[in-house]
């Protein structure tokens, strides 16, 4: 009688539904919508951050029980808070309520600056051939000496053969048989393929004559650094700069003459973005010439990433600025060219309908599909009826590419074969359609799925794809957002800029051999014990090995777990003096592990200087992150970062700090509230491979690089298909990536 009374009077009083169970609506209403407003909005001056996130309504649960409300956390405990976990999380908390509650669209985006870059350079080839990748390595060295002859001095071809670098010293090389030392010239031709997109610096030393030409290697206007004449058998250091694309190989030639000399030498050296002065490594070097490639150097404004990837959302007047200089540029650079382009010369009479004729393809490629012929005349034949044939033709040019058909991808898309073959480009090579494709969608050949597969297939052996996936694995590694590893150089002596670009290569290596592997397996990134080294690197991190070039190692500790325990990520997100286990947990919690962090309430600063220097930084971050506003985070950030506390600041391995051992063991909360006893990097990497959560971060990750749009916005199963195809196909990186092209390139379902 008494229960059925007090059940009476809850029911009474709203918090309780017919059933007898607690009715989360009514708890919420009445204890929470003040501070969290009616669809977990936030209130001004109360809690002003959105209820939303990714943790199971079980993690929920215990969170309102032992926090919620704030200063009353006994109001909302046990069965209520689990009624307000279940009511929250379908209403509005859970990635599932939002999209219902906010219907998600594909955005209309511009070209960002790599695609904008790539885009011209590719419709410029396409009127040429492009180099494919001949396999071999290393540049073609010709040999000339020169002999007396009758009237004048003879030059005589003496040895043609592939070489390793461009480099020679006649006091240390092995004897060329037929070579007069006092009188010879080397010529090294080749491609040089950039690793990525940026500013690269070259030098020559040497006391004799040479020349390095890059890009266009037969006109004068290719020489990037010209010391042919040399005095007085000097050393000099001859430097120059150029912009390259990554995935684009260009044309080199050093041409080197000694004449007469007591010494000959030449050592050719670059250094290129995040790198240092070193010999060009033969990885880089093909023995093939490739064709020039138009390289657009316009300074473009930062794309917006306040998504976490970039795309191409924000439009300024800088940027249009760009977009008309870039253009300018462009034709600066046809101008040499057009005869060779049009196949026509200034003073024939069919000069002017050839370059009409350029400037129609060129559109119809810029704008990825036939032109109209309302486009037709709008972009060139109003011109050509006006205007000289060069003037119509920089006209032309000029409208083509500050035109929104080219500048906005999906402006007026049709869905056809050649909206898909454009999609396909941009996802795969943030570029054009090459003329592979451009064929398919002309004969309306990328319809099936088996189609698409084979282009998607081909288009991923390209090295325009190979760079753009190496730019996502940088930017989901966080490599941008820590490019200044210095360390105290007197707690680590000889981690200097040369040893860091030697760990950044080395990461690159390994990511290179796990991607584009045959079994292409993710969970090979945390898996893989060994380390790639060189000599230095080898000293550095103790091996007892010393190779002369990268080699796949084993790790000298033997403690190693792919990329979570890489000294250069572990280095990248470390202090000056000593490791962070809080920025090593919540960059591997957030980006890797798949869990949802939010910004801290307030910014605590760490100040080492604050704690008990006898302290280990686990003691610390302890100390510094006890409140329980801290942990509902950290109880997440703590057990990752601790669990990495073997390796120090520069990632080498250590069993003591302080001379106290080190305690990497902790628990792990999952989504689903398990807890997982970790004490080391290999029960991450278990972590990493076992749990959907991680894996569906990797695929939004790799989705939102590819496609620069929410991959909700191609359907609400979208993420559930790409997850269950990832696992079907063993976790295979790159047919995920051929998954994520071909959907985006097929219609996005209307909402």
């Amino acid at each position: 009688m008494l229960r059925t009374l007090s059940l009476l009077i809850l029911l009474s009083a709203g918090l309780f539904s017919q059933d007898g169970k607690p009715d989360g609506l009514a708890i919420y209403q009445k204890h929470c919508v003040s501070c969290h407003g009616e669809q977990g909005e936030g209130v001004d001056e109360e809690y002003d951050e959105a209820l939303v996130g990714k943790r199971s309504i079980a993690s929920l649960a215990k969170y309102i029980h032992r926090t919620m409300p704030e200063d009353e956390e006994d109001l909302v405990v046990d069965e209520d808070a689990l009624a307000v976990a279940e009511y929250i999380h379908g209403a509005f908390y859970s990635p599932a309520a939002q999209e219902r509650l906010k219907p998600v669209r594909k955005s209309l985006l511009r070209l960002t600056q790599h695609q904008h870059r790539n885009a011209i350079a590719d419709v410029v080839a396409s009127f040429n051939w492009r180099r494919t990748d001949p396999g071999s390595r290393g540049l073609k060295a010709v040999y000339h000496s020169f002999r007396e002859g009758k009237d004048n001095r003879k030059k005589e071809k003496i040895l043609e053969r592939v070489e390793e670098q461009a480099a020679f010293d006649l006091a240390t090389n092995e004897p060329i048989e037929n070579l007069n030392p006092e009188e010879f010239e080397i010529t090294w031709l080749g491609s040089l393929m950039p690793p990525e997109s940026g500013r690269y610096q070259f030098r020559l030393k040497t006391p004799n004559g040479a020349r390095l030409f890059l890009n266009e290697i037969w006109r004068e206007e290719g020489t990037l650094i010209d010391g042919w004449v040399s005095s007085g058998n000097e050393m000099r250091v001859l430097t120059g700069e150029a912009e390259l694309l990554g995935g684009y190989p260009v044309s080199i030639k050093v041409d080197y003459l000694s004449f007469q000399e007591k010494v000959s030498s030449l050592v050719v050296e670059w250094k290129p973005p995040h790198g240092t002065w070193e010999a060009i490594p033969t990885r880089h070097l093909w023995p093939e010439n490739a064709p020039t490639i138009a390289i657009v150097t316009t300074s473009f404004p930062a794309d917006d990433a306040s998504l976490g990837y970039e795309r191409g959302s924000s439009v300024s007047k800088a940027w249009q600025d760009a977009t008309a200089n870039s253009a300018m540029e462009t034709i600066a650079l046809l101008e040499p060219y057009l005869d060779s382009l049009t196949k026509s010369k200034p003073k024939q009479p069919e000069r002017a309908e050839k370059l009409a004729a350029f400037c129609r393809t060129f559109a119809k490629r810029a704008f990825a599909r036939p032109l109209s012929p309302e486009q037709q005349e709008r972009y060139v034949d109003q011109f050509f009826a006006q205007y000289d044939p060069e003037e119509a033709l920089r006209r032309s040019l000029l409208l083509t590419l500050s035109s929104p058909y080219f500048l906005y991808p999906e402006l007026g898309a049709r869905e056809d074969s050649y909206q898909v073959a454009r999609r396909l480009a941009l996802a795969l090579w943030d570029s054009v359609p090459d003329n592979q494709l451009w064929k398919a969608a002309e004969k309306d050949e990328l319809k099936e799925d088996w189609q698409l597969q084979k282009q998607a297939s081909r288009m991923l052996q390209d090295p325009r794809a190979r760079q753009k996936v190496g730019r996502f694995f940088h930017h989901w590694l966080a490599l941008s957002e820590r490019e200044d590893l210095r360390k105290d150089s007197e707690m680590f002596p000889g981690f200097d800029e040369e040893l860091i670009a030697d760990l950044r290569v080395s990461l690159d290596l390994f990511l290179n051999e796990v991607i584009w592997s045959q079994s292409s397996d993710y969970r090979q990134l945390f898996t893989t014990p060994d380390l790639y080294l060189n000599s230095r690197l080898a000293e550095f991190y103790g091996s007892p090995n010393r190779p002369a070039h990268f080699e796949r190692l084993p790790a000298p500790d033997k403690k190693r777990a792919g990329v979570f325990t890489h000294p250069y990520l572990l280095a990248a997100f470390s202090y000056n003096k000593q490791t962070s286990p809080i920025h090593r947990g919540v960059y591997l919690g957030r980006n890797v592990l798949g869990r949802y962090l939010k910004p801290p309430p307030e910014a605590i600063e760490f100040k080492d200087a604050d704690f008990d220097p006898t302290l280990t930084m686990r003691e610390k971050v302890t100390q510094l992150t006890k409140d329980a506003s801290c942990m509902s985070c950290h109880e997440i950030i703590n057990p990752v970062g601790f669990s990495l506390e073997q390796f120090d600041a520069v990632g080498r391995f250590r069993e003591k700090e302080n001379n106290k051992p080190i305690d990497t063991k902790s628990v792990y909360p999952t989504p689903d509230d398990q807890e997982i006893p970790i004490g080391g990097p290999q029960d991450l990497a278990r972590i990493a491979i076992e749990s959907s959560d991680a894996h569906r971060a990797f695929i939004q990750h790799l989705f939102h690089h590819l496609v620069q749009q929410p991959v909700a916005a191609y359907g609400p199963e979208t993420m559930d298909e790409l997850h269950h195809q990832f696992v079907q196909n063993e976790f295979n990186i790159q047919k995920l990536i051929i998954h994520i092209a071909k959907l985006s390139a097929r219609p996005a379902p209307q909402n």
